[in-house]
């Protein structure tokens, strides 16, 4: 839930109770279909596949929405301030688990030439600030900020990546292992980038 939600996942609010809302691009649809199996005990809606158009081109993308619930709720006060979503500040004592992480790397993270970022653009200098500091104190890992498309994005240097991926890979799947991977440390025939997130 806490990977998610600093990633793509959105909660919406549904009159009394909020609910999930997870779409991704369909080259994502391992992720999708991942949490689908993940919150089934509070979702009766099966993965949605479809077109939507994005920037005047079309793309295809997968969805589902939970149940409301007051859980949901609960986190939705956590993680919205005036219906944007923000980070919590008291995030330290919310992202613990090494599953969290990996789950924000599948969603968000970018494999670059010498090593990893989590696309934080939606985020507020500050909050970024903030997002490293809880990586270093509840995980022990180096991480820098770095000025992308005029925002800030974390970013894992090479020295860095052992730990990360020790750290996160007995939770990442299979198809997302390309995002540990800086195009430096591959083999040449593989150091094409992996596709893409289309994050709405």
């Amino acid at each position: 839930m806490i990977g998610t939600l600093l990633g793509d996942g959105t909660i919406q609010m549904r009159k009394k109770d909020a609910r999930l809302h997870i779409k991704h691009s369909l080259n994502q649809i391992s992720l999708v279909e991942y949490k689908r199996k993940v919150f089934a005990n509070i979702t009766n809606m099966n993965v949605r596949v479809f077109k939507q158009k994005v920037g005047g081109v079309d793309y295809n993308f997968a969805e589902f929405v939970t149940l409301t619930h007051s859980e949901f709720t609960r986190f939705y006060k956590l993680f919205y301030k005036e219906h944007k979503k923000v980070v919590p500040t008291d995030l330290g004592q919310l992202l613990k688990s090494p599953m969290s992480v990996a789950v924000w790397i599948m969603d968000d993270g970018s494999s670059e030439y010498a090593g990893v970022s989590i696309q934080t653009h939606s985020f507020t200098e500050e909050e970024v600030k903030n997002l490293i500091k809880v990586i270093e104190n509840n995980f022990n890992l180096k991480a820098l900020m770095r000025k992308n498309k005029n925002r800030w994005i974390i970013y894992f240097t090479k020295s860095s990546l052992f730990k990360l991926t020790r750290l996160v890979s007995k939770y990442t799947l299979p198809e997302f292992e390309y995002k540990l991977k800086p195009y430096s440390l591959r083999p040449r025939r593989d150091c094409t980038p992996g596709p893409d997130t289309i994050g709405i």
